[in-house]
């Protein structure tokens, strides 16, 4: 079957859905969230959120859109974070990108000496 309206397709990732898709949503999501499966009352609070987060590959489309009642907000907020972290986390070891050194680095001409606890000029 196909639409007789046509899907909303954001011009960019900031860019938010109008009144009318967020409607679209609601009734084809039949006011059900989509991480709980609880029906969203009249006086309950939600959010149109990515099914597929914009950070992971998801697209800013309506058929990327679902509800999310004011209970699953947090989590699944969370699991986003979760997600981005790792993500930037393995990018940034493909490209060996690496956190600084939490020691610090020796005075030039210095070695540290053990025994005594202190930074010594190296013999030349």
């Amino acid at each position: 079957m196909t639409r007789a309206v046509p899907e909303w397709v954001g011009n960019s990732d900031d860019h938010v859905p109008p009144q009318r898709v967020r409607l679209r949503v609601f009734e084809r999501c039949k006011g059900l969230c989509h991480a709980c499966n609880r029906k969203i009352g009249p006086g309950d609070r939600w959010t149109l959120e990515h099914l597929t987060a914009l950070i992971l590959g998801g697209e800013n489309r309506e058929s990327n859109l679902g509800l999310t009642c004011e209970w699953c907000l947090p989590g699944k907020n969370a699991e986003d974070q979760a997600a981005k972290s790792k993500l930037a986390k393995i990018s940034k070891r493909h490209r060996s990108i690496k956190p600084p050194s939490r020691f610090r680095q020796a005075p030039t001409g210095m070695k540290f000496n053990w025994s005594k606890g202190r930074y010594e000029k190296v013999a030349t």
